[in-house]
């Protein structure tokens, strides 16, 4: 595996696990989930309770397939870095649309509360090229075990444990650093950002 390859994977392999742990938070708290959505108000109501019911297990549903597709069947690893890609790619345009139209309010990606901001969709952006670039790297490397080319392309196709360490470091970077470079306000529970200093929102003077 080149280097290159070696990379792209790492960190698409960070996302991945990044998606499980995230999908795990939303499953365990689906209160949360729909609090948020309401404050977010971008999805009709009747789109927001299927959301809300089911985004959790879609993102752990994603999350598995493409974790297990990597460790069992190598060789489809092209078809989940794919669906891997898809699946920020949709996180990506949801937080920037977010970020755009109703600033000051948490995407709830994970289970910190600060506003959403340029770097939640620059995280997501990443994971999803990786998974874009990892998804080429692994259909190359299958035509060319196809071809006699490479003699374990099944091994070459297979992370090892160095990589998954990696991107278990990886995923926790992608967790921790748009908390710590975020300049948005904290939100409460619900979502709501406390006003800002000077604001009378929120303090019954009109």
């Amino acid at each position: 595996m080149s280097g290159f390859s070696t990379l792209v994977t790492v960190v698409a392999l960070g996302g991945a696990l990044l998606l499980l742990v995230a999908g795990v938070g939303h499953v365990a708290r689906p209160q949360r989930v729909r609090s948020l959505l309401a404050r977010q108000a971008l999805l009709p109501s009747v789109v927001r309770i299927w959301t809300g019911r089911l985004l959790g297990a879609t993102e752990v549903g994603v999350a598995v397939v493409v974790l297990g597709v990597v460790l069992l069947v190598p060789q489809l690893s092209t078809v989940g870095y794919a669906l891997l890609a898809v699946a920020y790619a949709v996180l990506a345009g949801y937080a920037e649309v977010l970020r755009r139209r109703r600033p000051g309010t948490p995407c709830g990606c994970l289970a910190g509360g600060r506003s959403t901001g340029l770097p939640v969709v620059i995280r997501a952006l990443i994971f999803a090229a990786a998974a874009v670039a990892a998804a080429a790297a692994a259909a190359a490397t299958a035509v060319a075990g196809s071809v006699g080319t490479a003699a374990v392309a099944g091994a070459v196709i297979r992370p090892g444990l160095e990589l998954w360490l990696a991107a278990a470091v990886t995923a926790a970077a992608g967790w921790l650093v748009p908390e710590l470079v975020s300049g948005g306000a904290v939100a409460d529970s619900s979502g709501t950002p406390p006003p800002r200093p000077g604001s009378t929102v929120g303090t019954g003077i009109d």
